[in-house]
């Protein structure tokens, strides 16, 4: 659940298009990248996927546990007990997901800060007028992908910028 939600905000950068100058926008080269991968290949992606199952984990396993025991049984024999339980969890999920939420956006904002830098390296380094969501595009030609060479420059930015989330104001 957590891996599949920095990778939707992952995917949810590379829709949002970078600007170049108007003379970049000319026909050119284009590079094609692959967010998913780029996310779970990459050490912020490991590291953003390995801190939130750090601070949240256990929490989220004792919610599941919880809800476990809201059985059908468990119900009909202490309907009132097990819905004083039921509106708890709920209020402790609410909390669970907000504050997630929060340490989501933190980190999400932080990703987009190095992932951005990377492209711009990347694709000055490489001589790309531009580097697309591959997701977005309908087709293109597997030379194209540059996924591999950006993994590459997201790692050397983020460990540049200490290779750690910056999550202290976040609570």
């Amino acid at each position: 659940m957590l891996r599949r939600t920095v990778i939707a905000l992952v995917v949810a950068f590379f829709c949002s298009a970078v600007v170049l100058p108007s003379q970049a926008q000319a026909a050119g080269k284009i590079g094609v990248a692959n967010p998913l991968r780029l996310s779970a290949q990459s050490d912020p992606g490991k590291e953003a996927e390995k801190q939130l199952t750090s601070m949240f984990g256990k929490e989220r396993q004792q919610l599941e546990k919880q809800n476990d025991a809201l059985s059908e049984k468990a119900r009909n024999e202490r309907a009132q007990k097990i819905q004083k339980q039921a509106q708890e969890l709920e209020t402790k999920g609410t909390a669970y997901t907000q504050r997630l939420s929060r340490v989501q956006q933190a980190i999400n904002s932080q990703m987009n800060d190095v992932m951005r830098t990377a492209c711009e390296n990347y694709a000055k380094k490489n001589g790309y007028d531009m580097i697309i969501d591959a997701s977005v595009v309908m087709f293109y030609v597997q030379a194209n992908d540059v996924t591999s060479g950006l993994i590459e420059e997201v790692n050397k930015v983020w460990k540049s910028k200490g290779g750690k989330f910056n999550l202290s104001s976040v609570k």
